[in-house]
C-alpha cells in the first residue's frame, strides 16, 4: 500500500497510479482506513476498465476525422465525413457497439453502383478498425464479414494528342496556360503543381521537386524529377515576371498560391471545342434548380493528363513502364499498368503461332474447293 501520514494536517491519505493515471484519497483517521480506502478504489476502477466503452458513432467518426483532416488530402478527408453523415442519416446515431453487419449493410444497399457500394464499405471499415486498434473499443469490424461487389471500372479514356494541342491553343496566357504545360511537362498531379515553391525549383541543375501524399502513412515525400526545356522556359519566365518570392503559382486576388482550380480544365475544352466525354449528376449551387441535382456535361480534367502523356511517351516513344512508372512516381509497376494496359509481349508470340491456321483461303481444309454448299465442308 501506498499510505502515508499527513503530519501538518493530522490525517492519514494514500496516492497510486491505475493505466498511466494518478489516483488520490485524504482524510483517514488511520492507516488502515486508508488502506482499505486505497484497496477499495483499485477494485473500483478495474471493475471499470473491464466494462465495454459505450461511443456514439458521430462520437467515434469525429475523433478519426481530427486526425484523418491531418494525414489525408482536403478531397479525401472530406469524401470519408461525408460517408460517415449519411451513414448517421440512415441509422442515427448509434452505440458504435450495437452496430451490427446487417445495418451496415442496410445502409450500403441505398448506394446507387457497386462501386459507391465499396467505397463507402472501405470507410466505415476503416473507422471501425480505428475503433478496435486505436482506441481498444471491444468491438468486432461488422464490414468484415460483408464482401466487396463486382464492378466494372470506367474506362478513362486519356485526350488524343490533337486534343492536347487544342488545349494549350486555347488556354490564356500566364497562369493558366503555365499551369497547363507544368502538367503536362512534370507529369504532376494538380496539387503538386499549384503546391510548388521557388525553393523547389532549381534552375543550375534544371530539376524541380513535387510533395505528394499519394504514400500509405499520408506524409508528404519529395520526388526530384528533370526539367525539359519547354517547362524550364516556363518556369524561367515565371521567376522574371514573379510578384513575390514563394510561390511559383501566386494568386494576387488572395495573395496566396492557387489552392485549387476547379473550373479551369472545363472552361479551357469548352473554348477549345473538344467534345465533352461524358455526363456526371451534381447539386446545382444557383438558379432555379439550387438544391437540385442537375445533369452536367463531363469534360477532361487535369489527372487526364497524366494519363495522356504516359500513353504518349508508352506508345509514340516506346519508352519502358519501368521509366514511365518512375516519371509518374508510382510505387509499384501494377499502378502504371493501369494507365497503359500494356500487352504482354509473351502473348503476342503466342497468338502469332496460329497466323494463318484458320484464316479461309490459307489453309487447304477451308479453301473453296473442297467447299460444295455454303456452309458445308467436304471431308472425304
Amino acid at each position: 500500500m501506498t499510505s502515508w501520514k499527513d503530519r501538518k494536517r493530522g490525517h492519514w491519505r494514500y496516492r497510486f497510479q491505475f493505466m498511466g493515471e494518478n489516483h488520490y484519497g485524504k482524510g483517514y483517521k488511520t492507516e488502515r482506513e486508508s488502506n482499505a480506502a486505497e484497496a477499495e478504489h483499485k477494485k473500483q476502477l478495474q471493475e471499470k476498465a473491464k466494462q465495454p466503452i459505450v461511443m456514439a458513432f458521430s462520437h467515434l467518426a469525429d475523433r478519426y476525422l481530427t486526425q484523418a483532416e491531418r494525414r489525408f488530402a482536403s478531397k479525401v478527408f472530406k469524401y470519408k465525413k461525408l460517408v460517415y453523415s449519411e451513414f448517421i442519416k440512415h441509422h442515427g446515431d448509434l452505440p458504435v457497439n450495437e452496430i451490427t453487419p446487417d445495418m451496415v449493410d442496410q445502409y450500403l444497399s441505398t448506394r446507387h453502383t457497386n462501386n459507391n457500394y465499396n467505397m463507402h464499405r472501405k470507410d466505415l471499415s476503416t473507422l471501425f478498425t480505428y475503433a478496435k486498434g486505436t482506441l481498444k473499443l471491444e468491438i468486432q469490424n461488422p464490414c468484415s464479414e460483408l464482401p466487396k461487389l463486382p464492378h466494372t471500372p470506367g474506362k478513362k479514356a486519356p485526350p488524343s494528342e490533337k486534343e492536347i494541342l487544342m488545349m494549350i491553343a486555347a488556354a490564356t496566357p500566364g497562369d493558366e496556360r503555365d499551369i497547363l504545360m507544368t502538367c503536362i511537362h512534370a507529369l504532376g498531379r494538380i496539387d503538386e503543381v499549384l503546391r510548388l515553391t521557388w525553393e523547389d525549383v532549381n534552375f543550375d541543375q534544371r530539376s524541380i521537386t513535387l510533395w505528394t501524399r499519394k504514400r500509405k502513412n499520408g506524409e508528404y515525400e519529395a520526388d526530384v524529377l528533370p526539367m525539359n526545356e519547354d517547362l524550364y522556359s516556363v518556369l524561367k519566365n515565371r521567376w522574371k515576371e514573379k510578384k513575390q518570392n514563394k510561390w511559383v503559382f501566386y494568386n494576387e486576388d488572395t495573395r496566396n498560391r492557387f489552392f485549387h482550380r476547379p473550373k479551369m480544365m472545363r472552361s479551357i475544352c469548352k473554348r477549345a471545342g473538344i467534345e465533352p466525354i461524358g455526363k456526371g449528376m451534381r447539386k446545382a449551387e444557383r438558379g432555379k434548380h439550387k438544391g437540385e441535382k442537375v445533369e452536367f456535361d463531363l469534360y477532361h480534367g487535369f489527372h487526364s493528363l497524366r494519363h495522356f502523356m504516359a500513353t504518349y511517351l508508352s506508345d509514340t516513344e516506346k519508352v519502358s513502364l519501368k521509366r514511365i512508372s518512375g516519371l509518374l512516381r508510382h510505387k509499384n509497376l501494377k499502378t502504371t499498368e493501369i494507365y497503359l494496359h500494356p500487352v504482354d509481349e509473351s502473348h503476342r508470340v503466342v497468338m502469332s503461332q496460329i497466323e494463318g491456321k484458320f484464316t479461309p483461303n490459307k489453309n487447304p481444309l477451308t479453301a473453296p474447293s473442297h467447299t460444295k454448299e455454303k456452309g458445308v465442308i467436304d471431308n472425304r
